[in-house]
């Protein structure tokens, strides 16, 4: 696989999204004062989307700090752009102002390591702050901006209702007996019950602040207890597909501001790899989903875009594959203009490479000549034999009636296919009384390749499954895509590839699942 390239036009950032990181901030590890419910992860530099007109101002008081540099920083999912910066007077005052009015989302004040602190912006971006560092928990002050002081009762709220559970844990800990740990139980419900009922009157009262998407985001889809009642209490399965349903009703992935806070990223994740079913066809329409709805916002896409192709490039999961390259042929090929002209045509080149080859799709006819079984044994013997070229019978790779066919390339003075054959040929000794057969293709196709070929297989006595070569020809290499050796495909009775690139172990256990789930 090839990785998108980053955030600076032409320059080339093939393996990682990658950025400039900003000395200031190098050393960094900070949280915000809710204990814990935000993380920085990385600093970096990010270029802003395009920006409203009435500008912003935020007035600063930090009582303690006296002609010092304090800076306005952006989330950007967990990483943190450096926005603007003040020098503050001796009274500790000073103004963050600007003509451009900034993307949406949480940003932060810092001061120092030890000084920091989150707010929000929305639509309204003129609001004054004040504070003593010397306790900036308690002293913060929001003035001019509801976005934020209900954002800091509701941090204050869940700091509190924090230190309540942690005195209920600890007394379900030292419970004496099953009824105190009931009661106690039930005091645990209380508390989320109530925490909910918080968040709900806080999305009901203030539906039009930016303050009720972020708090949304935050929350899981829970189940109505009208669904838990009896015996489905305990049903889990009812608490996921009711997840999976509604997931994004909290959560929007087209609001832009919440691509610029720490939860962005990983609800995009989560959602990919918890809620989607983990098949290629499941995960096409999530893709789908995700970048068609983005595309109204040319930075949000552009993140997306990148983010969903370097997650499917690096995925080691079976038929991830086709996700990928189904991204690349239908969003960052045709899309991606700030990646360079000698980039989208490795991928033009790879996506046309791997294509005929996708899980789920036929697998590309071959002609092959089988070497009967017998032929090796005379061959130990007759040197000329060992070396003629002509014997055998050719076949089609369709002709092969099984419910399942594992088509193995491989060569003989391969180190990989020295361990790898042999395994193979275990495997197929417990699969053939299934109707399991292999096709086991020795893919040099010159008079010694064929000695050696042969010698391997009276060494290892590998006889009984289908032998086979192309000795007139190696198309085939081009066909499937052989860079390198062993390469094993699993074809079903119709010759669909329905996994590939498998050790032999993960091919028999694939087949047994197969078998015992379709009954075939």
């Amino acid at each position: 696989m090839i990785f998108a390239q980053g955030w600076h036009g032409d320059c080339t950032i093939c393996f990682k999204i990658e950025s400039l990181t900003l000395t200031v901030f190098k050393k960094m590890r900070l949280m915000t004062f809710s204990r814990g419910f935000l993380s920085f992860l990385s600093v970096v530099l990010f270029s802003s989307s395009t920006l409203l007109a009435q500008g912003y101002q935020i007035k600063v008081e930090l009582k303690g700090l006296s002609n010092d540099t304090v800076i306005l920083g952006e989330y950007f999912t967990s990483r943190m752009i450096p926005k603007d910066t003040l020098v503050l007077d001796q009274k500790g005052q000073g103004v963050f102002k600007g003509e451009t009015t900034f993307t949406g989302g949480l940003y932060l004040i810092y001061m120092d390591p030890g000084h920091y602190f989150d707010l929000l912006l929305g639509d309204d971006q003129h609001l004054s702050i004040s504070a003593d560092t010397s306790d900036l928990v308690k002293s913060i002050s929001f003035r001019e901006s509801e976005d934020n002081r209900i954002f800091q009762e509701y941090k204050d709220f869940l700091q509190v209702k924090s230190g309540e559970r942690e005195i209920i844990n600890t007394l379900y800990k030292g419970a004496a007996n099953a009824e105190d740990s009931a009661n106690i139980s039930d005091q645990q419900v209380q508390i989320n019950k109530e925490m909910e009922s918080y968040m709900d009157q806080v999305e009901k009262d203030y539906s039009t602040l930016f303050v009720s998407d972020f708090i949304g985001a935050t929350r899981e889809p829970i189940p109505p207890e009208s669904m838990l009642n009896g015996e489905r209490r305990h049903d889990d399965s009812i608490r996921f597909f009711y997840y999976r349903q509604h997931y994004f009703d909290r959560f929007n992935p087209f609001n832009i501001r919440l691509l610029h806070t720490p939860l962005y990223e990983g609800k995009i994740m989560n959602y990919l790899t918890r809620v989607v079913p983990q098949h290629p066809d499941s995960l096409m329409v999530a893709v789908d989903y995700l970048l068609d709805g983005s595309k109204m916002n040319e930075e949000l896409y552009r993140y997306m875009l990148i983010t969903l192709f370097n997650h499917f490039a690096e995925s080691k999961f079976i038929g991830m594959d086709g996700v990928y390259f189904h991204i690349a042929e239908n969003y960052y090929i045709p899309d991606a203009t700030w990646s360079s002209p000698e980039f989208l045509a490795k991928l033009k080149e790879n996506l046309e490479l791997n294509k005929p080859t996708l899980i789920g799709q036929p697998a590309p006819n071959l002609t092959l000549r089988q070497i009967p079984d017998e032929h090796f044994g005379m061959a130990a013997q007759d040197t000329a034999i060992k070396k003629d070229p002509h014997i055998g019978q050719d076949f089609s790779l369709y002709d092969i009636d099984a419910p399942f066919t594992i088509l193995y390339f491989w060569e003989a003075d391969c180190g990989h296919c020295k361990k790898a054959t042999p395994a193979l040929y275990e495997v197929y000794t417990r699969l053939k009384a299934k109707g399991v057969k292999v096709l086991s293709v020795h893919v040099i196709n010159s008079i010694e390749g064929k000695e050696k070929w042969v010698d391997f297989v009276n060494e290892h006595h590998l006889l009984g499954w289908i032998n086979c070569w192309s000795p007139y020809s190696n198309d085939f290499r081009k066909t499937y895509n052989l860079q390198s050796y062993p390469q094993l495909f699993v074809l079903d009775r119709d010759k669909l590839i329905v996994a590939k690139r498998l050790t032999p172990e993960q091919a028999e256990q694939i087949i047994n699942n197969l078998i015992e789930n379709e009954g075939v």
